[in-house]
């Protein structure tokens, strides 16, 4: 396609002058009287050379870029005055770090500095200016004499400034530095223009916008060579907008495809998250366990210090009792120290000596009697601490076991989402002397009424649930139905669109085969008109009634032809809108279908939490 051309290379008579659009009229030579200018590709803007001096290369369309002269008013005589303040230091500063970045930034070979560019040598001036113009023209070819050619590049270029020659022989003086920086500063603003708007023009379409600009280019182009007459690059024109269409046609089918294929892999993984447990469950559930496992661990850490404690107390109980023991030693062997004197102080006959040992045999196996009791009693004790300590460990496994389950099903603590104010959690109390003391929960009158109505509860829900994802199936049913249709509606839709495009090019064909005939036609004629006036001038009114009567007969097949061509377009615009309306009406309805598997796979998602 073409591109939009600058006015900045016209002239004022060509401005003010306009072609006309009128169909042109056929002479009696059978040539148009009307001259048009076939418009072909986009050509440079530049002004050619002024001598045959000047380089003959190519300058870029940024020559033409320039005010539009106006037509009216008074020439103005005499050089103009530049209103830039190129005498300013910070202007000059300005300009020569704006020219520095630009050489850094497009790969200047030279080194160059703030220091050398202050004031400069004319090697570098010479050199800077010479890339500065092969950035606007790749295929310039090297300068000459810089004092000659630069004033007459820049005047091509449209500077509006004079450069004299006599200012280029002494470039680093100072009146005469500050005007060539700030001419190469224009230049580098004009280069950093045209960047700009190259990017803004492949950036600023869409796609709608870039379809309206390449058919108003076809227009565009086919009228023009309409009108020019020629038929072969008209045909290519026609050729290429089809083959165009035909390449959208195609990538819309291939997104098409992919929508198809994005939707099958939304569908398995749609169902593979439905077959699957929830990651966020499973982490949810992970971090529930962790806090059980903690709350477990500080629950198991109180007890023992609790135990720790009760360890201490009866370790320090045992410690008084041992001082008291020997306390009580003590005091016994002192007493029986001073019996044994006054034993060793008595007389003790006999019989008083068998007295005395059946006395102390009975003793004796009174103390085994008791020592044997107190053993027994201590065993019991032993065994029914064990087994205290076994079912607690038991009851606090279950008490384990029943927080797991009521934190996976949301009852813990009181404020959970299904606790209903009921306090399902457990505290287990291993020091307690009751079996209220141990438990601090009523299970009878609180836990298992309100566990009994949670379950009728969830099972009630999960009834309701289960019709809920039957209902949510027929609906994904139903959309996977809807989008069968469409994509068979696109098959069938662009099967008509091949038979209007395969009709369309038969009846070009045909029109062209009839245009051709008529120009044999007229050219035969022309030829037998040549003919009689050749031949006899007595005949000369009847071959011109019959020349004229031959023109009116070209005319008309003329106008008919044009008339077909102008039918034959307002078809292919007519087609290509449709095809542009059916592109959105496609794009629309798998939109529509997207949104419609989102909401579903939304709902599922909502039922499955």
């Amino acid at each position: 396609m073409n591109r939009r051309q600058t006015l900045g290379g016209l002239s004022p008579a060509q401005l003010n002058s306009r072609s006309s659009f009128g169909p042109s009229r056929i002479t009696k030579d059978g040539k148009s009287s009307t001259k048009v200018t076939a418009m072909s590709g986009r050509q440079s803007l530049a002004p050619k050379a002024a001598n045959n001096n000047q380089p003959n290369s190519r300058l870029s369309t940024l020559s033409g870029v320039q005010r539009r002269s106006s037509t009216y008013g008074k020439t103005m005589t005499g050089p103009k005055q530049d209103p830039r303040p190129v005498s300013d230091k910070a202007y000059q500063h300005d300009c020569i770090r704006q020219l520095i970045e630009y050489l850094s930034t497009h790969g200047y070979e030279h080194a160059v500095s703030p220091k050398t560019l202050t004031s400069p040598m004319s090697k570098d001036v010479f050199s800077i200016v010479q890339f500065l113009l092969r950035q606007v023209d790749p295929n310039m070819k090297p300068l000459g004499k810089m004092e000659e050619d630069v004033p007459q590049l820049f005047k091509h270029l449209k500077y509006p400034f004079q450069i004299s020659k006599s200012a280029l022989f002494a470039v680093g003086s100072p009146h005469t530095w500050p005007g060539l920086l700030a001419a190469m500063n224009w230049v580098v603003e004009l280069l950093n223009y045209a960047e700009k708007a190259d990017e803004a023009r492949t950036d600023v379409f869409d796609d709608k916008q870039r379809s309206e600009h390449d058919f108003f280019e076809y227009v565009a182009k086919s009228y023009k060579y309409f009108l020019a007459g020629d038929d072969y690059q008209s045909q290519a024109v026609d050729d290429e907008i089809a083959q165009e269409a035909e390449d959208r046609v195609q990538e819309i089918r291939q997104r098409n495809q992919q929508l198809q294929q994005a939707n099958e892999q939304l569908h398995a993984r749609l169902h593979a998250l439905r077959s699957q447990p929830s990651a966020l469950s499973q982490a949810q559930a992970k971090q529930g366990e962790h806090i059980r496992d903690r709350d477990k661990f500080r629950t198991l850490i109180d007890n023992l210090q609790s135990h720790k404690q009760s360890l201490q107390r009866k370790l320090q109980e045992r410690h008084v009792e041992v001082q008291s023991k020997q306390e009580q030693l003590g005091s016994v062997l002192q007493e029986s120290d001073a019996l044994r004197a006054v034993i060793a102080g008595q007389t003790v006959n006999k019989d008083d000596v068998v007295r005395m040992n059946q006395e102390k045999c009975k003793q004796a196996e009174i103390l085994a009697g008791v020592c044997g009791q107190r053993e027994a009693l201590e065993r019991r004790v032993y065994e029914q601490d064990v087994q205290l300590e076994l079912s607690l460990d038991e009851l606090e496994t279950a008490v384990q076991t029943y927080h797991t389950a009521a934190d996976r099903l949301q009852l813990i603590p009181v404020t959970a989402k299904y606790a209903g104010g009921v306090q399902f959690e457990i505290q287990l109390d291993r020091a307690g002397a009751t079996a209220s003391d141990i438990i601090n929960a009523d299970l009878k009158a609180e836990v298992k009424p309100a566990l009994a109505r949670l379950r009728e509860s969830r099972a009630a829900r999960a009834r309701e649930l289960s019709e809920e994802v039957l209902a949510v199936q027929e609906r994904l049913d139903a959309g996977l139905e809807a989008l069968t249709e469409r994509t068979e509606e696109n098959a069938g839709l662009g099967t008509q669109v091949h038979k209007l495009e395969a009709s369309l090019r038969g009846q070009k064909e045909a029109l062209e085969a009839e245009v051709r005939g008529t120009a044999g036609q007229a050219d035969v004629l022309r030829e037998q008109v040549g003919q009689l006036r050749n031949q006899a001038s007595h005949s000369l009114a009847a071959s011109e009634d019959k020349l004229r009567s031959m023109h009116a007969q070209y005319d008309d097949l003329a106008r008919a032809s044009d008339s077909e061509v102008q039918g034959l377009n307002v078809e292919l615009g007519a087609a290509l809108e449709h095809l542009f309306h059916h592109k959105l009406h496609i794009q629309q309805t798998l939109e529509q279908v997207q949104r419609h598997v989102e909401d579903v796979h939304r709902d599922i998602l909502a039922v499955a939490v």
